[in-house]
This record gives C-alpha cells, structure tokens and sequence, in this order.
C-alpha cells in the first residue's frame, strides 16, 4: 500500500476554531435528489469497471477503541424498500436514500436520517450540525447516531435525541463501530463538523468529507499521510470554476479591520453580525475581539455555544445586550428596517451601527479583491456583505483532490442533473490526470 510520510496532526484544525455554514450560490440547490435511474458512480482511475460492493470479514487488528453498536430491530426478509410502515417509532424508508449516503461493503450510512430506516442500515453517522444533514431527526428518533461531541451536545440539547442514541466518537482517534475501523477529522466547517476515514476489512479506504473546505493543514493530518484513500466522498458544493472566493482569514480580516475603524472614528458604533443555529462564529468572535468587547447573543443561541465547550468562547459571550458592543442577530434580520429597530433600543449608547453579513450569497464577481467590497448604506447604517464560505472553493477543491489523489471520486452535492455530474467528471479527470503527470506517475 502506498503511504504518504510525515509528522502532522490531525489537531491542525481544532474544533474550537470554528467555521459557519453557507457560502456563494450553488449551480443546484445543495442536497437536491439525483434524478432517478442516473446513477455518477464516481471517478475511477481504472480501465477496468469499478466495485461498488465490497465483502466484508474481521477488521479489528487491536490498539484503539471499540465502539458497541445498538442495532435497529429491523426485521429480515420481504420487506419492500418503499414500506411507509413504522419499526420501533422510526417511519420505514419512505423516499429512496441516495447511493453515495451509503458505504458500499458496510451497514454504514452518511447523514441520511431523512429517509427513515434504510435497509440493510445499522448506523448512521452524523458529520455536523446543519439541518440539510441532520433532518429526519427528531426527540422520538431512535436511530443509533455516531458524532463527535459537539455534535452530540447539540443534538441532545436542540433536538433532545435521547442520550442512549447517541454515541460520541472522538476526534484523531481510531475507534471500532460495527467492526470497522473509523477515525474522526476535523472538516474546517462549522462547530463539530467532522470528516469520516473508514477502513474496510478488504483494505479499501474511504473518506468522506461532509460538508468541509479543504485547508492546507489537512494536508498535515497524520492520518491522511499514513495511508492511500481510495475512495474520497466530496463535498462539490462548488465545483465549478466561477466558484472562485476568498481565504476566511481574509475575510475575517476585513471584517475586523472595518469594525476597529469605524468604532475608533465613532466609539458610539453598534457592530452587528447576523449568523445562523449554528455559525459564522469566526467572524463575531473576531470583531469582538479586536474591539475588547463582549458578544451578545440570544438566550437560545447563547445555549447553543455553551455546547462547544470552548472556555475561551464562555468568557466572551453575554445575554446582557447593554454590556456588550457587538451583538449577533439572525441573518434574516439585517436588513434596514431591523437594524434601525435594534439601534434604536440603545440610543442611549450608540448612534451608529455597522452590520456584518457573512454569507457568499452577496459575493460578486465584479470584486476583484476584499478591499474593494462595499457597503450599502442608509443614514447612520451600513451593511457589508462578506463573502465568507465553509465550502471549498473550485482552487481549493482541486488543490486537496491533487494532493489526495483518490483512485475514485464521488460527488454528493449538485448531483441531481446529467450535466452538473458530467461537468464535475470532467474536473476530477483533469484534476488526477495534472497530478500524476506532475508527480511522474503512470497507468492512468
């Protein structure tokens, strides 16, 4: 087996950094359905037809943890794939789970709880905490869920998933669920989010991204380095050249240096940040910061960062608006109505306000650097839209895919029409075929 070598960690990105949700408009709406009977069974490097299914046998070879698995009592035999009847409170299967949902050669499936109990499926693996992925969930679920710990935190404490289905996995540590060899990687998304590296009895090696934007770090992780990925699940959120946006960093940057400016030239500045559940904690944990300030947040979404167990977070946040300069509020409510409502309420301190939208929806293309953004304004309101993505962009999918190089690609994003799926096929290929010329390598 190939291995790549070096001293990395898999820490390089922590769990406390945190990311956010959302980024630039996708050519498809994410998570769309694949069209019936138009099967992408991936990317292969091979001349010779691709398995989909691989046998399974004993995997535990000792030196890590073993996870109990609690299986479904699902009953065996004649039971049809579109049975809307209900087992132990779960509704049966009652829409097609998609294939690449599903680990061939495994009992294994991928954020896939919208379907209902899925066939030949004993455990299902949550990467994070974003609806689009944990749907289906809910306080009468029985499904046995696999997670890190602030995923878990979250799904107890927001969907009150009762604790004896969830099983907390720990991050940069091999463990054993259902007889296989699992390990957790941070995915550089959003609070908990996590990539999956599967090793099959068969010597197969699986990584699923999840929703995740690809960093150099990863390109430490020792976990990676130490073996050949031959299957890789993608996020393709944006795959697509025109997908072409800036680091976090300099985004954050941006964001921080505008608030530091304003609030040196007006100390009377309100900053605000809109955010999601569960994101853009980067960015208001950075303006606060920078200003030496305290962040307000809402009492649920206070309770929602408690369950990142991050000491240093704690000590910043406040549900005492007055106390703090810079509050976070929902995105939907920034706009200049809201805004003038919510300044409004602290005349007494502020009589200006800049407003922080981090969302790729409002990046164009007519911006050629993030210095160039500007605001819109309304008297003493500005708004910036940012253009801040926990999705890789197009360079940055194609740098980690190059590094990687995987022997088979599998989309799971903008996978529901024949041309986006052709359109990513054609990337890959390009993508592995400048890899292996570049490292001399043949048979491809």
């Amino acid at each position: 087996m190939t291995t790549r070598k070096g001293k990395g960690k898999a820490s390089g990105l922590k769990q406390t950094d945190i990311g956010v949700f959302f980024g630039l408009k996708p050519l498809k709406d994410k998570g769309k359905e694949q069209e019936a009977g138009n099967i992408l069974p991936g990317v292969s490097l091979h001349q010779g037809p691709v398995l989909e299914e691989r046998k399974g046998g004993k995997g535990d070879h000792g030196g890590h943890q073993t996870v109990g698995v609690h299986r479904l009592q699902v009953r065996e035999g004649g039971r049809k794939r579109w049975n809307r009847g209900r087992i132990n409170g779960e509704q049966r299967e009652s829409k097609r789970c998609p294939f690449y949902k599903k680990i061939p050669g495994t009992k294994f499936a991928v954020d896939a709880f919208q379907y209902g109990l899925v066939e030949g499926i004993t455990t299902y693996f949550l990467t994070h905490f974003h609806s689009d992925h944990y749907g289906g969930l809910k306080k009468s679920s029985t499904f046995h869920i696999y997670c890190n710990r602030i995923t878990g935190n979250l799904v107890k404490s927001k969907l009150r998933v009762a604790e004896q289905f969830v099983h907390i996995l720990p991050m940069n540590t091999q463990v054993t669920v259902d007889g296989f060899k699992v390990t957790l990687l941070d995915a550089n998304h959003c609070p908990g989010a996590a990539m999956l590296l599967l090793f099959l009895p068969d010597g197969q090696t699986v990584l699923h991204t999840g929703d995740f934007r690809a960093d150099p770090s990863m390109e430490a992780y020792h976990e990676l380095l130490s073996c050949r990925v031959q299957t890789l699940y993608l996020d393709t959120t944006y795959c697509s050249p025109e997908y072409t946006f800036p680091t976090q960093q300099e985004v954050i940057n941006l964001a921080a240096n505008t608030a530091f400016r304003c609030v040196t030239l007006n100390p009377r500045t309100l900053v605000v940040c809109g955010s999601y559940s569960v994101g853009k904690e980067k960015v208001f944990l950075a303006l606060a910061e920078v200003l030496g300030s305290k962040v307000c947040l809402s009492r649920d979404k206070f309770n929602t960062m408690c369950c990142l167990e991050s000491e240093r977070i704690r000590q910043l946040i406040t549900t005492d608006w007055k106390a703090a300069q810079v509050h976070v509020l929902p995105m939907m409510q920034l706009n200049f109505k809201n805004l003038q409502t919510h300044l409004s309420r602290f005349s007494r301190q502020y009589d200006q306000l800049v407003a922080f939208k981090p969302t790729g929806w409002t990046f164009s293309q007519r911006v050629e650097a993030v210095e160039d953004i500007k605001p819109t304004v309304h008297g003493n309101i500005s708004i910036y839209g940012i253009p801040y993505s926990e999705h890789s962009s197009y360079l940055e999918l194609r740098r980690f895919v190059q590094w990687l190089r995987p022997l088979k690609i599998i989309p799971t994003v903008n996978v529901g029409s024949w041309a986006s799926r052709k359109a990513m096929e054609r990337c890959f290929s390009e993508w592995l075929t400048e890899a292996y010329e570049a490292n001399n390598v043949k048979g491809i």
